[in-house]
């Protein structure tokens, strides 16, 4: 990046590959194919007792080949000018493949090739360790937020009517937790094509092949260990689950972390945990 008369640019072996005429210029990402720029605007404060200008940023994505990001929003709207949000540069840089780009208080996912991958607006958006499915939330006219999950086709792989969801990797299995949403609602367990495996009424924390970690908070925070095959379970005083692989999980307890066996109950520790 480069700086001439007080405004920024990008130069390159020398050459420059964008103009020095914006106020603030964030670098081509890790796929080296999108830059995020932005012009600095006074707007009119929204207090209507104090008049006052407040400074706010108007911003394109800008990509090598395609030039200025478009993007088209739920009711035909288009729009290629964006605002620099808390959250827009780690959104815009978190993933090598796609980017949230935000619009009239929605979100959408676009890949680094200018490609739009939704087109319905979501309230959230969040990357899953599954490259294929991505974490959505809606949020309807009285505020009330649900999550569900959707593939790179926008088709919905668990409908929108959790709290929370969680997906293990190792196993390809995908929780549902419905605690502050339905009333008396069960958390369930889907596979990857959406088919739902199991319901239980009590929280599931996670879930792997062989067993069902659930999660209890009254009147104090523990674990229970359930084995689906043998339908026994036991109780685990930690005060943190992690997936790890297989039959086992990461546990904390205070300080230290363990690799923890669900079938031998044996633990050892470690000095990393896997995050």
């Amino acid at each position: 990046m480069f700086k001439e008369n007080d405004k920024w640019g990008i130069k390159e072996n020398g050459l420059v590959v964008v103009k020095p005429v914006y106020d603030s210029v964030f670098n081509f990402s890790v796929s080296n194919k999108v830059c995020f720029v932005c012009h600095k605007t006074m707007i009119a404060s929204p207090n209507k007792f104090i008049k006052a200008l407040t400074k706010s940023f108007v911003c394109n994505y800008l990509h090598r080949e395609k030039g200025r990001l478009t993007i088209k929003a739920e009711g035909n709207d288009t729009c290629s000018v964006f605002t620099l949000g808390k959250h827009t540069i780690r959104q815009f840089s978190d993933n090598s493949s796609f980017f949230i780009v935000n619009v009239k208080s929605k979100k959408y996912v676009v890949d680094k090739y200018f490609n739009q991958i939704t087109f319905k607006g979501y309230h959230e958006i969040l990357y899953t360790a599954e490259p294929d499915f991505i974490i959505a939330q809606l949020m309807d006219v009285a505020n009330n937020v649900t999550w569900g999950l959707i593939n790179l086709k926008e088709e919905t792989i668990i409908p929108f009517q959790y709290s929370e969801i969680k997906i293990n990797t190792y196993d390809s299995l995908i929780v549902a937790c419905s605690a502050g949403v339905k009333a008396f609602g069960q958390d369930d367990v889907y596979d990857y094509l959406g088919k739902k495996i199991a319901s239980y009424p009590r929280h599931v924390d996670m879930a792997t092949k062989n067993f069902i970690i659930h999660k209890n908070f009254e009147p104090k925070e523990y674990y229970i260990i359930y084995n689906i095959e043998k339908k026994d379970e036991k109780v685990l005083n930690a005060d943190e689950v992690k997936f790890y692989k297989s039959d086992e999980i990461q546990i904390r307890m205070k300080n230290d972390w363990y690799i923890y066996n669900m079938i031998s109950g044996e633990k050892s520790r470690i000095n990393n945990p896997r995050q």
